[in-house]
């Protein structure tokens, strides 16, 4: 039976870029221009997260791979953590 596979974090160094309030919000980002999106994050962990059954749901549409905003951002904030500052 094959071993359930950990959910892999989010890259330290990925964010999710802030759009100008004259900046159209993008209802779905194409997966190989995620990293425009979401600076930090590849194309390539986005493809090795779907073939691990992990990651954000995305669809399909005319076989290209695309993920909805609205799911990245709440994929990626369901478990922020909090610092303290001092």
């Amino acid at each position: 039976m094959p071993r359930k596979r950990q959910v892999e974090p989010m890259p330290p160094d990925a964010k999710i870029i802030q759009l100008g309030p004259e900046e159209i919000k993008p209802l779905f980002v194409k997966a190989t221009d995620i990293d425009r999106i979401i600076v930090g994050l590849s194309p390539k962990t986005l493809a090795n997260w779907r073939s691990q059954g992990v990651g954000p749901k995305y669809f399909i549409a005319n076989g290209s791979i695309y993920y909805s905003l609205t799911e990245l951002e709440s994929y990626f904030g369901m478990h922020p953590i909090e610092t303290i500052n001092y």
